[in-house]
């Protein structure tokens, strides 16, 4: 709630907030997570994907459960 609260009240407000749980999250998809990756860098990485730093885009990324990783 104080992420959405300071993100709303801040000059990136028309942008997106993405959250991410990183206690949900394996530390093997991390990275691609956040980063992204290219269609065929690894098994099961059957098209481009962006990551949240690129989907951003200006915004807001509130990254949950950080202590967790």
């Amino acid at each position: 709630m104080v992420a959405h609260l300071i993100h709303s009240r801040s000059r990136r407000r028309h942008a997106p907030l993405l959250t991410i749980n990183c206690a949900a999250m394996p530390d093997t998809l991390l990275e691609s997570e956040l980063f992204g990756h290219a269609r065929g860098s690894f098994t099961d990485a059957y098209r481009d994907k962006r990551g949240l730093f690129e989907s951003a885009n200006g915004g807001t990324i509130f990254l949950d459960e950080i202590s967790n990783l």
